[in-house]
């Protein structure tokens, strides 16, 4: 009876360690995580050590002892694969798609636009309804002067000021 007492006993502090490292997933600081191994691993000292224990053999405390280490293992392991992952990839991981560098290859030379901000070179610019990053060639460019699209770099469109001729 007071061995079937010691076992629960060793269960209870077990169990609660595995649930505190499984709250470590939830709440990171390692506070957690740390005192649920110091639980297992206190089970396992118990297990080992315990006067209740005596009258199992020496190999059977031993498997006990790694018999608690691998299950509890193996519970973090199948918690964080099956579970952990799954819960907080629909709410904490970003699902939107960044545009590649490559997309300032989608307007043509030639393609003419208005600048939106000072061009010092670099600078915003609107493009048939589409705002890119632009550097201009010229230097200087006030805001709202007419540029031509002559080329691209990566993530800046390269443009040139489109001087008024008279006719």
């Amino acid at each position: 009876m007071v061995l079937l007492h010691m076992v629960t006993t060793v269960a209870i502090i077990v169990i609660l360690g595995v649930l505190l490292m499984i709250l470590e997933t939830f709440v990171p600081g390692m506070i957690a995580g740390i005192l649920g191994a110091l639980f297992v691993l206190s089970g396992v000292l118990l297990v080992m050590t315990a006067d209740e224990f005596s009258s199992w053999p020496s190999w059977g405390r031993g498997a006990a002892a790694c018999g608690i280490i691998i299950g509890s293992a193996a519970l973090q392991l199948i918690w964080l694969r099956f579970f952990a992952v799954k819960f907080w990839s629909r709410s904490f991981t970003l699902q939107a798609e960044i545009p590649s560098a490559d997309s300032t290859q989608t307007l043509a030379c030639g393609t003419e636009g208005v600048a939106l901000t000072e061009l010092r070179p670099l600078g915003r610019a609107e493009f048939n309804g589409s705002r890119r990053e632009v550097r201009c060639e010229d230097g200087f460019v006030p805001a709202g002067s007419r540029l031509r699209i002559t080329g691209s770099e990566p993530g800046n469109l390269l443009v040139r000021v489109i001087l008024h001729q008279p006719l």
